[in-house]
């Protein structure tokens, strides 16, 4: 398939024109690297802390765990092989199923997801590097409840200088997030790792209790939150994979890249993060790290490194999806669309919502728990297009806009909307039987198995309104 393909039609956006095969930026080290320093931030460790509030036991968190990111990863390989196959971003792959305009729309939605991703990580890498900064200038003769109680008023100043370096970094383009990833992502686990040994020795950790069952609410809710921690990147991930090698090398890294950086990676952060809340009773890890590392040392690296793993999520993950609107819908150029990324990533950072380390658990816990309505649908209609209607794509009718692309008559392909809205119509009553409606905020809420549900219900309403057409 030719990959000097020329726009009719409309003027393209650089960015989303297909990258040949001669100029992909990775193999098997850096895509696992990668999915790996994505994987490994701060939110992550919630997940321990979440499983434990809601009454399960060590094992059911790894169940959790494996089940939740494993099933994504699958989502996530078959979204992946266009992007490698091809070299297109997630906008591009869109049109076929969802016409050349209606593809904007589940660029939109996913955006939004990503964008709330991106002030949760902003916030919390912000929140560690300033509780560092005060404990090396001695604040308050570097008292831990002083230092946190300071971090959490102050932290909005912080905020703005972080989303600064990300916008940066993130719009020098993807060798620079390559080189940056690359160095970033083992250095948390491992810290945590040590400070698990070393807070095992000298305290007895609280019971787990025996859990709350496997087909249990709590345990539903967990999974929940485990899948749609990475629901979002299965959509988009074309934006990475599409930088690999577009051989085997590509498609090894594609299924060893995530089983390692996000399935393995998540099962031993989450038993971690569970762990670690038991022998301390904080909720953070930033907390952790302050008022249980021993010593200067422990305590300034620790908190260097919380602030590094939420930053190389950030710019691998967060920012471009946000940018995807912004290069799709406005047609911007990518450092212009990473510079507006940057200011609504400030003005989404929960600085304004959280007062204390409770508070951001409890309100990473109702988003994450929650968005799986949205973006289910959309993965089981991109599926069911690439692999149950057409097996392959029209590299050159990508990038016609008119009749002689992926058109449909007015560039919005009815039958994917129907199914996106049919999808949540039957998630919402399928709730409601089960008696399971949460309100969010004024707002009700589905199953939290609402993405399983989306997934499954999506691909074959797309695959029957197709077929009959």
């Amino acid at each position: 398939m030719p990959e000097d393909v020329k726009p009719v039609g409309y003027v393209e956006n650089e960015s989303l024109l297909p990258i040949p095969s001669d100029k992909r930026l990775y193999g098997i080290g850096t895509f696992t690297w990668m999915m790996f320093s994505m994987n490994v931030c701060i939110p992550l460790f919630f997940l321990g802390s979440i499983g434990l509030q809601l009454g399960l036991s060590v094992t059911e968190v790894a169940l959790g765990a494996l089940l939740g990111n494993l099933a994504t990863t699958v989502i996530l390989f078959l979204n992946g092989l266009p992007g490698v196959k091809y070299g297109i971003p997630y906008p591009v792959q869109l049109r076929p199923s969802w016409g050349f305009k209606g593809s904007k729309i589940p660029v939109v939605l996913r955006g939004i997801v990503g964008a709330g991703w991106y002030g949760i990580e902003a916030y919390s890498g912000s929140l560690a590097i300033l509780m560092v900064a005060l404990y090396i200038l001695g604040y308050a003769g570097r008292d831990p409840v002083a230092i946190a109680s300071a971090a959490f008023r102050y932290v909005v100043f912080v905020v703005a200088l972080y989303v600064a370096f990300a916008t940066i970094v993130t719009a020098k383009g993807l060798g620079m997030i390559a080189r940056v990833v690359n160095v970033t992502g083992p250095l948390l686990l491992v810290y945590f790792i040590w400070l698990t040994l070393q807070l095992s020795t000298q305290q007895i950790p609280e019971t787990g209790g025996g859990g709350a069952g496997l087909f249990s609410r709590s345990f539903a809710l967990y999974l929940a939150i485990q899948t749609n921690f990475w629901a979002t990147m299965s959509l988009n991930i074309s934006d990475l994979s599409r930088g690999l090698y577009a051989d085997k090398r590509g498609l090894r890294a594609l299924i060893i890249g995530p089983l390692t950086g996000i399935v393995l990676t998540a099962v031993v952060a989450s038993i971690l993060g569970y762990y670690l809340t038991m022998y301390t009773g904080y909720s953070t890890p930033q907390e952790i790290i302050l008022y249980t590392a021993p010593g200067v040392i422990a305590i300034v690296l620790g908190q260097v490194f919380a602030s590094l793993a939420p930053f190389s999520t950030d710019i691998t993950a967060n920012i471009p999806a946000l940018v995807n609107i912004l290069t799709s819908c406005f047609k911007m150029k990518w450092r212009s669309a990473v510079v507006i990324a940057g200011f609504i990533g400030f003005l989404l950072a929960p600085w304004w919502a959280v007062e204390k380390g409770p508070d951001i658990i409890n309100y990473v816990s109702a988003f994450t728990s929650n968005y799986g309505l949205i973006l289910g649908p959309i993965a089981g209609i991109m599926i069911a297009d690439y692999y149950l209607v057409r097996g392959n794509y029209d590299l050159r009718k990508l990038y016609m806009n008119g009749p002689e692309g992926y058109w449909y008559g007015d560039g919005y392909n009815k039958a994917a909307i129907l199914t996106y809205v049919m999808s949540i119509i039957i998630i919402y009553a399928i709730s409601y039987v089960m008696g399971d409606i949460t309100i969010v905020g004024g707002v009700p809420f589905p199953t939290s198995l609402s993405w399983y549900i989306g997934v499954v219900v999506a691909t074959l309403l797309y695959f029957a309104i197709t077929r009959k057409h």
